[in-house]
């Protein structure tokens, strides 16, 4: 399966963690949020790090209370 992500502007604690909230489907369309505390870039190329943190420092974020049963995630 590969899924693909964009960011949106949610931002929501889980387990007292912020979590971004990103939207996206799977290859075969089907639709689903994700909740992603930890981006990592996987290089050691000073610009790519800095265009990488540059861009996601410019991401819009909205903070929002939200609840959901744990017991339903993976």
């Amino acid at each position: 399966m590969q899924i693909k992500l964009e960011p949106t502007d949610r931002i929501e604690t889980v387990e007292g963690l912020p979590h971004r909230v990103w939207k996206g489907e799977t290859d075969k369309g089907v639709p689903l949020l994700a909740w992603i505390a930890i981006v990592e870039p996987q290089t050691h190329d000073a610009e790519q790090l800095a265009s990488f943190e540059n861009e996601l420092r410019k991401l819009p974020c909205r903070r929002e209370l939200v609840s959901f049963d744990l017991r339903m995630v993976l």
